[in-house]
């Protein structure tokens, strides 16, 4: 496929696997040999650029593993941007970007402690950087086998799972947070909601309360819970070396979507998102560990599973 030209990140509009409308960030992660007490001076042990953000991440992961992905957001129109778009397109997918001049793009600040894996996040967004609902393109939607979001920009995300809907193409949500009241009304055109346990803990309430046939609960280290059409399936993660726990949640998500699109079962799905996830952590940055197909399937396989086909 032709490599799109930099000054166009609007391109005709074709079919593709999956479409997502959300975050993109570029991250600075400073490794630290432990968090800074407060008034105190702490050196950095290295200083890593990388760019992440939820629904951006996520349909990265989606390429990796062999899938066409679009991706639909905002920049702003500076270095960061232009960082985050030549990050997008080196993976494959297919911009419809805004470029907002006198925005900043999104960044964050990754506190990272070196040895543990876990990490503190400071992020900042420009509101200029939210998505218009009418600038939003419907054959962008449809023209898809799936719908990501995560809630971000909620009154475009609405309309998005309108069309979505009305297409019958699924839709699956990564949410952290209620960001205003559309956010319910989303959640009730969702058909597969995965939450973090600082969201909620019971996927069976929040199946009841939406109406969602899929919810899931992710609890990191702990593995996740999700509710199949009533069906309670429960999956550990696998344990491994953790250099850096950021964007392990969404790899997860876009590895679920891969699954989803091959039709597996449920409890493969899961168990695959686990696997993608827990490779991802074994290396610094957001995307740098996604693996690709072939590397999932040997790292299922040295653990006696075999991928689902």
């Amino acid at each position: 496929m032709e490599r799109q030209t930099k000054n166009s990140v609007k391109p005709p509009i074709g079919t593709t696997d999956v479409a997502g409308l959300g975050l993109n960030a570029l991250d600075t992660i400073c490794i630290v040999p432990r968090l800074p007490e407060p008034n105190g001076k702490l050196r950095i042990r290295d200083l890593r650029v990388e760019p992440g953000g939820q629904v951006a991440t996520a349909l990265v992961t989606c390429t990796r593993l062999g899938l066409k992905a679009r991706y639909i957001g905002s920049v702003g129109k500076d270095d960061a941007g232009r960082a985050q778009l030549e990050s997008l397109w080196a993976e494959g997918l297919e911009l419809d970007v805004r470029e907002v001049e006198g925005a900043s793009s999104q960044v964050a600040i990754i506190l990272l402690e070196e040895g543990v894996g876990e990490r503190t996040i400071l992020w900042t967004r420009d509101p200029r950087l939210s998505y218009p609902v009418e600038q939003l393109r419907r054959e962008c939607i449809i023209n898809s086998r799936l719908l990501h979001l995560d809630g971000c920009d909620s009154v475009a995300a609405l309309q998005a799972a309108r069309w979505a809907r009305e297409a019958q193409i699924p839709v699956v949500i990564d949410i952290d947070e209620v960001y205003d009241d559309s956010t319910h009304e989303l959640l009730c055109l969702v058909d597969y909601l995965i939450a973090g346990s600082d969201f909620a803990d019971d996927p069976c309430a929040l199946a009841d309360r939406y109406g969602c046939p899929v919810v899931g609960i992710t609890r990191g280290a702990e593995g996740a819970v999700f509710v199949d059409h009533g069906r309670v399936v429960k999956s550990n993660a696998f344990q491994v070396p953790v250099a850096d726990t950021t964007g392990a949640g969404d790899v997860f998500h876009g590895a679920f979507i891969y699954g989803l699109l091959q039709n597996w079962c449920m409890d493969d799905v899961v168990r695959f998102s686990h696997a993608v996830a827990a490779m991802k952590c074994m290396r610094i940055g957001a995307r740098r560990g996604i693996p690709t197909l072939p590397e999932v399937r040997e790292f299922l396989k040295q653990r006696g599973y075999t991928m689902a086909s």
